[in-house]
């Protein structure tokens, strides 16, 4: 596997949140991670990323229901 790409477990470490934190934003269609062919997530550089943007709003107190507006791109936070 490239060293670029991170199983849930990693990522989520690296982002200071839980695995069952990035399921939820991807059942919330915040996050599409990468699958291997068995089904495993993987976080590449671009799903890190989003759910960077995703940890960091989470961290100011904003719930999921506000942040998925910005991810999606329908509300701008300028």
């Amino acid at each position: 596997m490239d060293d670029r790409f991170l199983t849930a477990s990693v990522a989520a470490h690296r982002l200071g949140v839980s695995p069952k934190a990035l399921r939820l934003y991807e059942r919330r269609g915040l996050r599409k991670p990468l699958r291997t062919a068995v089904g495993w997530r993987l976080y590449g550089p671009e799903q890190m990323a989003g759910a960077g943007r995703i940890a960091a709003l989470r961290e100011l107190g904003f719930g999921l229901a506000e942040i998925a507006p910005v991810i999606r791109g329908e509300v701008s936070m300028e």
